[in-house]
């Protein structure tokens, strides 16, 4: 749960989409009463109506949650949606995103200010020369594929044969 988490969050950050105010009905939604900066919300000896529920649901809550309808548990046709769907969404989303991350990583490697120290490193997290993310995410879906495979037949045989 706390990788869907991370992942739903990291998405965000790197969604192509408009900022969450683009549209007039977006700025209508967004919680005034909630400070980004601070990570706090605005105290009142009275609640407002915007504080019982009402968050936008495309911007991550203090707790760095991420509420959209897949957190909901409910596709947007009403059904629920399992875990595998929610997990199999959030690999399209990080799929589609590679381009641009990779545009982002290149841009940071060509930094002058970031040759030849480890702050690269550091703000990436990972050696930019030992991961290669396109490879990464081929593995995610291999492994994924075979998980498919593996619960299919234990589905269909009710057990897992042996190796």
């Amino acid at each position: 749960k706390s990788s869907e988490r991370f992942l739903a969050t990291f998405l965000w950050c790197f969604s192509p989409f408009q900022p969450p105010d683009a549209t007039p009905e977006k700025a209508k939604r967004r919680d005034l009463g909630f400070s980004p900066t601070t990570g706090t919300r605005r105290m009142s000896p009275c609640p407002s109506p915007t504080s019982h529920g009402t968050q936008n649901p495309e911007i991550p809550t203090a707790e760095g949650e991420l509420n959209s309808d897949s957190e909901s548990g409910l596709s947007r046709r009403g059904q629920p949606q399992t875990e595998q769907d929610v997990f199999l969404e959030l690999h399209s989303q990080v799929r589609s995103s590679l381009p641009r991350i990779l545009k982002i990583r290149a841009n940071l490697t060509s930094l002058k200010a970031l040759e030849g120290s480890r702050e690269l490193e550091n703000l990436l997290g990972v050696s930019h020369s030992s991961c290669v993310l396109s490879a990464e995410l081929e593995k995610s879906q291999a492994l994924v594929s075979q998980a498919e495979k593996l619960q299919l037949l234990k589905a269909n045989h009710g057990e897992v044969p042996a190796r």
